[in-house]
């Protein structure tokens, strides 16, 4: 059958990106990593790197916070589409178990981590949107069945399926051949590699098993057995110093100990985790400032520090979302008839006290926004008589322009 084909141990796109999987000599060469000497990177311990982990769960939260809407445009006039199934899934509940921010923070780290984050739309007999169905990265394989690409879904505990490229919401992070895209973890690995040696390095350092902490030297030649007995002495009465709170050290008559320093040249693996860290928050396009990096952060420009994180590195993630949203949440007809997903960056772009009351000022008093409109975005209800516009002139109702000042009385 075909269906049992696409499944076949041998089906072409099989994923190797199962961290349970092990490799096999058939297409290590594919999937081999080029991280430091010693050090495998895949897609699980790079998150226990701690500025990849920051880098995902910034870009993740930032994606998931967003209010995302699905509106409708009739002609001049935009409205949110309520009555529309979309509407419910994508904003609280794409499926029984997850609520829309944990879905779109899980499948943002696959695309992150993995380079594919997966969702599959299930519509009725009828065609009716039913629920949004999040798949695995390393259960799901595109492939190709004659003339046509499906999806093959393989997971632990459902049946495998095979589902049309129309039914599955697939953003993809930056690839090569358009279908798929890449993980920045497998094609950074050698960066993220030597974040992971650097780690390893000092924790072996400040455990003892990078370099000896000290040196013991006698004043007189040891033959083989007072050597012994002596190794066996000092392991013993350093066991006991750790094992104490009193850290003074007891030495017997004919031994020197002189500790060892951290060399500066030594030292420079500290800088090296700090230039480390600065390499992946670029790899992510995160500002230093936003995964804790504050070596070189200053915080007289925070709003326009974020509004460059939202224009150069948010926004071609939500346009990514959005796009592939729209061409497989709605038909064609639905487009057509003005149907369309948007996240609301307000929150995001959202300034202090003092910046808001400016925005709102000015606007109201040139005419563009009404004062309700303004209590609205801050969370306020609406007030009878402030829906009226302003213009900047006295600050004065548009329907009062022209008509006589009666406020002042004639001077003879």
């Amino acid at each position: 059958m075909i269906l049992d084909s696409l499944f076949s141990p041998g089906a072409e796109g099989r994923s190797l990106e199962n961290p349970d999987e092990p490799l096999t000599g058939q297409n290590l060469a594919e999937y081999i990593d080029d991280g430091a000497p010693g050090i495998s990177v895949n897609n699980q311990n790079a998150l226990t790197l701690s500025a990849v982990y920051a880098c995902i769960y910034v870009l993740s939260s930032s994606i998931a916070q967003l209010p995302l809407h699905v509106m409708r445009k009739q002609g001049d006039s935009i409205e949110a589409a309520k009555d529309h199934p979309a509407y419910w899934l994508l904003h609280d509940e794409p499926n029984e178990w997850q609520t829309s921010y944990k879905w779109r923070e899980t499948k943002q780290g696959h695309v992150l981590g993995w380079g594919n984050g997966y969702t599959q739309v299930v519509r009725s007999n009828r065609g009716e949107l039913r629920e949004l169905v999040a798949r695995r990265p390393w259960e799901t394989q595109l492939v190709r069945n004659g003339n046509r690409y499906l999806y093959a879904v393989t997971p632990d505990d459902e049946e495998s399926r095979a589902v049309q490229l129309e039914d599955m919401i697939h953003v993809r992070a930056l690839g090569s051949d358009g279908r798929l895209g890449k993980s920045l973890i497998r094609q950074h690995a050698e960066t993220i590699g030597l974040g992971l040696a650097a780690q390893r390095y000092g924790k072996d350092f400040f455990t003892g098993g990078g370099r000896p902490t000290g040196l013991v030297s006698v004043k007189e030649s040891l033959n083989k057995e007072s050597w012994e007995r002596l190794k066996t002495t000092w392991n013993n009465a350093v066991g006991k110093l750790k094992q104490s709170e009193n850290k003074t050290l007891m030495l017997p008559v004919g031994l020197d100990y002189k500790s060892i320093t951290i060399p500066p040249e030594d030292a420079q693996f500290l800088e090296t985790r700090k230039l480390n860290r600065s390499e992946i928050a670029g790899i992510f396009n995160v500002p230093a400032h936003m995964i804790n990096d504050l070596d070189k952060a200053t915080f007289s420009n925070i709003s326009e520090q974020a509004i460059q994180f939202v224009r150069h590195t948010m926004m071609p993630w939500i346009v990514n979302w959005e796009q592939e949203i729209n061409r497989r949440i709605f038909t064609r007809a639905e487009r057509r008839a003005g149907y369309y997903a948007k996240f609301n960056l307000a929150g995001l772009l959202r300034g202090t006290a003092k910046e808001r009351a400016e925005f709102y000022h000015y606007a109201i008093t040139d005419g563009w926004m009404d004062r309700n409109e303004a209590r609205v975005l801050e969370d306020m209800n609406p007030r009878d008589g402030l829906s009226e516009m302003l213009i900047s002139v006295n600050a004065q109702p548009a329907s009062q322009l022209g008509q006589p000042d009666n406020s002042q009385e004639p001077t003879s």
